[in-house]
């Protein structure tokens, strides 16, 4: 099979977005313009990714901006569009979002479709997992959630494999600007965590949640320094919403143990 946008079928890890310009189709089979493989059902295993296969393939994002179509082409997805895989637990969750089965894929009308990457930076960050996560629209009341695993043990040690997983997550996000979404993790999330939006559309911005086990003191960090909590809300005996004003805003709720802070393509955070 020959298409146009495939994937690397090793590429168990993360596959970077990428960003079309001013491409032009010219005599492409409709069944030829892509096919987005699943994550092979083999790599869920002891020596590869444990439990569930690797979600790197269900995490692409290719945008294409400036698009040209030639006039013998049998189909036409506009200027701006976007190619997603067949992730069952975000994709039938997007709107204008259409799936198309001899890709394997869907094909997107959005303007702020992107990957959120984040990391433990914890010393066991290699040695302790906290997966499967789930990434959700806060209020979802539906099944969507977007399903990742750490990354593959790639260590290979005499007989055995090295039992070493990095704890980074690429993962598939519609990052309308003050959309919330929460990140749920089923293990205890890392003392420490680096985070970062990727998207082609650099007006793309979220609000995340991360709820915690435990109370603990935790800030945010931009540039090397503490990014201070909202001011206190006498009203809501709280402190003050996140407002998206800018990358970095933060606050803590207490008893409930919710870390919630805005996230632009435009900084990296950690916590």
């Amino acid at each position: 099979m020959q298409t146009v946008l495939c994937l690397n079928p090793t590429a168990s890890d993360y596959i970077a977005p990428h960003n079309f310009f001013d491409t032009k189709f010219n005599n492409v089979d409709p069944g030829a313009m892509a096919y987005i493989m699943d994550p092979k059902p083999g790599w869920a295993n002891p020596k590869d990714c444990v439990e569930f296969p690797c979600t790197a393939p269900y995490n692409i994002l290719f945008s294409f901006k400036g698009t040209q179509w030639a006039s013998n082409q049998k189909f036409n997805y506009g200027s701006e569009f976007q190619v997603i895989a067949d992730n069952p637990g975000i994709s039938p969750y997007l709107d204008n979002c259409k799936k198309e089965e001899n890709m394997n894929a869907w094909i997107c009308h959005k303007k702020h479709l992107a990957v959120l990457m984040f990391e433990s930076n914890d010393a066991d960050k290699e040695d302790r997992t906290f997966s499967p996560i789930y990434l959700s629209i806060n209020g979802t009341t539906t099944k969507m959630g977007n399903k990742l695993n750490s990354m593959m043990d790639h260590m290979w040690d005499g007989f055995y494999t090295g039992q070493i997983h990095l704890t980074r997550f690429p993962g598939l996000v519609d990052a309308v600007p003050k959309s919330v979404w929460n990140i749920t993790m089923t293990g205890t999330p890392p003392n420490k965590m680096t985070f970062k939006l990727m998207a082609q559309n650099k007006a793309s911005a979220l609000q995340l949640r991360l709820a915690y086990p435990s109370a603990q003191s935790r800030n945010i960090v931009k540039d090397g320094k503490i990014i201070e909590f909202n001011q206190w809300d006498e009203k809501l005996h709280m402190y003050g919403p996140v407002k998206g004003e800018f990358c970095g805003e933060n606050r803590y709720i207490g008893v409930k143990n919710i870390f919630e802070f805005y996230l632009t393509t435009e900084c990296e955070l950690k916590i």
